[in-house]
């Protein structure tokens, strides 16, 4: 009896402590709660792309041009000025209300115009329209907005509904009209906003169960819409709040079906059970409306630890929440000669933070997973040695790492130019892997193992054969327009250098006026750079090369056959003014520093050696007009004025000084040389 209490109490006791010694990662028992929204709000739904368009609540979807319909001439019969249908809509009751429809106009060469026109909602199968007044209706000269007031009646819109905006004119006159007079609608970029604001149902909003990771606590929050990733991508805001306090951080967002969940991570519990109240809050556009809800959650935490700071999804995580990854990008080439081909290697290196860098080290953890989605870049995968307990570990392990690497060699392309992948086009950053006559990838994680949001580097280390005196396109625009939230604007440092031997020749940046691009020339090699920061990537641009082994755009040879030009130049200079003055010969000198000026800035060598070669004409020129030297008599030179006595010689007249008292004394005459004495 006493053996069974004291196992009981044993028993008792372990599964007390069981709490304090292992990480727990639960799900609340709670149901997911519908927070938001069983009513219609109030929105505006702006006119996009041509007359058969969209209707769209993201101003950021406005083009920089706006499109038109004009109307020349005065009409009297029915035209359709344009359709715009906002496709999928969310299912739910439309109130009784009425649409304001606002669209731009401009009246050209004409006083005014005098219009008949009338707008029409249909939704479903329900039509309700407004018109403007017959004949008092009349649009002065000039840019201005024709309104019209629709009346809507209740209403309900299904999964498979539509709403359709049309906008037709039966009669149009020109008063006082000119030559070209002619009426123009205009929609869709940000000068001319022409929208209908609406009242309908737009999203759900759906807290669903917390998840306990030690004292963690990640807050999945659901959204249906009928604009799917565009809700992420364009929202004003999305806010989640604690206890109304903001969560701060990155979320996770994943894709289920046609829902976009995210989820947060709360690290201010206070360990146990407590009460918590979660908030959720949308803003679909700046002006409203607000999408908000609330509910109360009971959950337990412990101070075991285990929790990354970060959720780790079973699904798949989003590449993008709208806003884009930062991105850097950073190339070294080396060009060199061997066996007698040249040689051109490439050191790529892109250094990915954000939601990609998440993504990625995401896909490093599932290599292999059979549970991937089949439309993901990452199906297929060869697990190789990977276990799994390495795999799914919330952790990169080192085999991973290395299968990742290995596997990237051969599946990089559609890694990373696939739209389901990094949406790069690898082709216009690296090169096309037939060309390569070796690759290697490798993936530098920054010091952080775990899958959580976190910078990272990939790097494509490649060599390859080109042939000479071809253009070469070293890099192209990789990224579009249609790039723009996967990545936002990024960095980018090209630097290229060629052996002493080699050069890059005619080197060239196109397309692009926000780059710095440099070419340089020393006896050693040729440099280029190119660099460039907050690059939209939409940014069009061209980088080009000529390599080239030729000894005369060699950086090494060229100042040597330049120099041989100069030497010759100035040897021969100086022969020629042995008997003339080289002052103006030795001034011009300074015209070598003006032509090594042009070999630094990379000039081809034709302008080189041309330079070279006027300067030495110059020099040539310079000493053929030179005046001579000539050396003056003694005999010619201007007397001296002095009180010493003098003496003639008596053979050739000279006059010389005497320059002493004793007598007798002797001295050589300066003209003739011969000795005279004086005895007195």
């Amino acid at each position: 009896m006493f053996g069974r209490a004291t196992t009981i109490l044993l028993v008792f006791i372990c599964a007390s402590l069981m709490p304090l010694s292992t990480t727990f990662v639960n799900s609340v028992a709670a149901e997911p709660v519908q927070v938001c929204c069983d009513t219609a709000s109030s929105v505006d739904l702006y006119l996009v792309e041509g007359a058969s368009g969209d209707l769209t609540p993201f101003s950021q979807k406005l083009d920089s041009e706006s499109s038109s319909v004009a109307i020349s001439n005065s009409i009297t019969s029915e035209e359709q000025i344009g359709t715009w249908s906002m496709g999928k809509v969310w299912p739910g009751e439309v109130p009784e209300s009425t649409w304001s429809f606002a669209i731009h106009y401009k009246v050209s060469d004409a006083g005014g115009a005098q219009v008949n026109a009338t707008a029409t909602v249909k939704i479903g199968s329900l039509s309700f329209s407004a018109s403007t007044d017959i004949g008092s209706t009349v649009l002065p000269q000039g840019d201005g907005v024709l309104n019209f007031d629709i009346p809507i009646d209740s209403t309900s819109l299904s999964a498979s509904s539509d709403i359709e905006l049309s906008l037709t004119a039966r009669t149009i006159v020109f008063s006082v009209p000119e030559s070209g007079a002619k009426l123009e609608f205009l929609w869709g970029s940000s000068d001319h906003e022409s929208k209908i604001s609406a009242e309908i149902p737009l999203l759900d909003l759906t807290i669903e169960d917390p998840i306990i990771d030690g004292s963690d606590i990640y807050l999945p929050v659901k959204i249906d819409s009928p604009f799917g990733l565009d809700t992420l991508a364009y929202s004003s805001s999305i806010e989640l709040r604690v206890n109304n306090i903001l969560i701060s951080g990155n979320p996770v967002e994943t894709q289920s079906g046609d829902s976009i969940i995210i989820t947060w991570t709360w690290q201010g519990a206070a360990g146990g059970e407590e009460t918590i109240q979660v908030s959720i809050r949308v803003s679909l556009q700046s002006s409203g409306p607000l999408l908000s809800g609330q509910s109360d959650f009971l959950v337990e935490t412990f101070d075991g630890g285990g929790g990354t700071g970060t959720f780790y999804p079973q699904d798949e995580p989003l590449r993008t929440s709208g806003v884009g990854s930062p991105l850097a990008v950073e190339q070294i080439v080396e060009l060199s000669i061997s066996k007698g081909k040249l040689k051109l290697s490439r050191l790529t290196t892109l250094e990915i933070d954000g939601e990609m860098a998440f993504w990625m080290r995401w896909g490093m953890d599932h290599i292999g997973d059979v549970n991937i989605a089949p439309n993901s870049v990452l199906r297929g995968w060869n697990p190789g040695s990977i276990t799994d307990e390495e795999r799914v570990s919330k952790n990169i392990e080192s085999v991973e790492l290395e299968q990742f690497q290995r596997e990237m060699a051969n599946r990089y392309r559609t890694y990373m130019t696939d739209i389901n992948g990094m949406q790069i086009d690898s082709g216009e950053l690296i090169g096309d892997q037939s060309d390569f006559d070796t690759i290697s990838i490798s993936v530098d994680l920054m010091g952080e193992t775990s899958v959580v949001y976190h910078p990272l580097k990939l790097q494509f280390s490649t060599l390859q054969t080109i042939d000479e005196d071809t253009n070469f396109v070293l890099m192209r625009t990789f990224t579009s327009s249609s790039s723009d939230t996967i990545w936002q604007d990024y960095s980018l440092k090209i630097e290229a250098t060629s052996s002493g031997m080699t050069s890059f020749a005619g080197a060239e940046l196109l397309e692009s006026e926000d780059l710095i691009f440099k070419h340089s020339r020393m006896p050693w090699g040729e440099k280029i750079t190119v660099e460039g920061d907050s690059i939209s990537p939409s940014e069009d641009f061209t980088i080009t090369i000529q390599p080239t082994n030729s000894i005369f755009y060699g950086p090494t040879t060229l100042i040597a056959l330049t120099g041989v030009i100069f030497l010759l130049g100035l040897l021969f200079c100086l022969r020629i003014t042995r008997n003339r003055h080289r002052r103006f010969l030795m001034f011009e000198l300074v015209l070598i520093p003006l032509v090594m000026l042009i070999y630094y800035f990379s000039y081809p060598p034709v302008f080189i050696g041309g330079a070279a070669i006027t300067v030495v004409s110059l020099w040539f020129i310079t000493c053929l007009v030179s005046p001579r030297r000539h050396l003056e008599s003694p005999a010619a030179a201007t007397p001296v004025e002095n009180t010493l006595p003098t003496i003639g010689c008596p053979a050739c007249q000279t006059v010389n000084l005497v320059t002493s008292d004793i007598r007798p004394l002797r001295i050589a005459c300066t003209g003739c040389s011969r000795t005279i004495k004086i005895v007195g």
